[in-house]
C-alpha cells in the first residue's frame, strides 16, 4: 500500500542556500535564514561599528543570495534583492514581498516548486 503524500517541502542544504543564487525557496524558509543574518549585526553597532560593518559585508552574500532565489520562488528576476541595501524601505519591500508573498506552485524558469 502506498504511503500518504508527503506535504513538507524540500529542504537546500546550508551551503548552496547561503552562497547559491540557483534555484527557489518558500517564503518560511527565506524568513528564517534571512531574518536572523539581517538582525545579527545590530548589538554589533552598540559595541563597535567598525566590527558591525565588516560583519555586515561578510552578510552580504548569503543576503543576496537568499534573496535572490527567494524572487525566482515567484518567477520575477533576482536583482530585485538590491532593494535590501536601501535602510528601512528596503529593508520593508523585502520583508513585504519575500516573507509575505506566495510564490508559484509550479513550474518555472528558474526550477520546480519547493511545495508538493
Amino acid at each position: 500500500m502506498e504511503s500518504s503524500v508527503n506535504h513538507k517541502t524540500k529542504k537546500m542544504d546550508v551551503l548552496p542556500l547561503l552562497f547559491s543564487f540557483k534555484g527557489r525557496i518558500g517564503r518560511i524558509q527565506f524568513t528564517k535564514w534571512w531574518l536572523p543574518l539581517t538582525l545579527i549585526t545590530l548589538p554589533f553597532y552598540y559595541l563597535d561599528e567598525q566590527l558591525a560593518g565588516i560583519i555586515a559585508i561578510l552578510l552580504l552574500w548569503p543576503l543576496f543570495a537568499l534573496t535572490t532565489k527567494r524572487y525566482h520562488d515567484f518567477n520575477s528576476f533576482g536583482w530585485l534583492g538590491i532593494f535590501q541595501l536601501l535602510p528601512i524601505i528596503g529593508w520593508l519591500i523585502v520583508i513585504v514581498g519575500c516573507c509575505f508573498t506566495v510564490g508559484d506552485f509550479k513550474v518555472n524558469k528558474y526550477g520546480e516548486s519547493l511545495y508538493k
